[in-house]
């Protein structure tokens, strides 16, 4: 397996603990209503100790979240209810270089890619910049640099070599 796809195989393993905890706590919340302590408190799901981290983040990074407005509401919903069930269908077929992973690959960096814009915009230019745009664009630069990355590796028409090209160069 190469480096690339080593890389490719932990990111999805880390969107997808991102997907069903953090980003799962804007898709089930009520949409233009501050997500508050005391509204999720009894959730029983995520755990408390995510919630805490999402309070932090919204606190310190990115306010944007916590309002929740229609936007974010749909961008966070595909996360835990599209993105998710993806991811590991992505990890299954690239650990088994199934080539037919190729063009569904392509089409969802392009999706992550221009979604994750809106997050810049309202960072920079939105009614509640982030306080923090250092850790903001160590974030979700990665966002933004992993679809490019995916690109470059998916891009070729065969992404994974042959099994019979496997077995002539052993």
């Amino acid at each position: 397996m190469q480096s690339i796809d080593k890389i490719i195989i932990g990111t999805f393993l880390a969107f997808f603990i991102f997907a069903i905890t953090i980003d799962y706590i804007n898709s089930v919340a009520p949409v233009n209503e501050e997500i508050r302590n005391e509204n999720t408190s009894k959730w029983l799901w995520p755990p408390q100790t995510f919630f805490k981290l999402f309070y932090w983040w919204c606190g310190n990074v990115d306010p944007v979240l916590l309002h929740n407005n229609s936007f974010v509401k749909y961008l966070t919903c595909l996360s835990p209810f599209l993105f998710a069930p993806f991811y590991l269908i992505a990890i299954y077929a690239i650990y088994h270089k199934h080539q037919w992973i190729r063009k569904p690959m392509i089409l969802f960096s392009l999706i992550l890619f221009f979604g994750l814009n809106y997050f810049f915009y309202q960072a920079l230019f939105g009614r509640e910049k982030t306080k923090n745009l250092f850790l903001f664009t160590l974030a979700y630069g990665y966002y933004q640099l992993f679809p490019l990355i995916l690109i470059y590796r998916f891009w070729p028409k065969k992404a994974f070599e042959n099994t019979i090209d496997r077995i002539k160069n052993n």
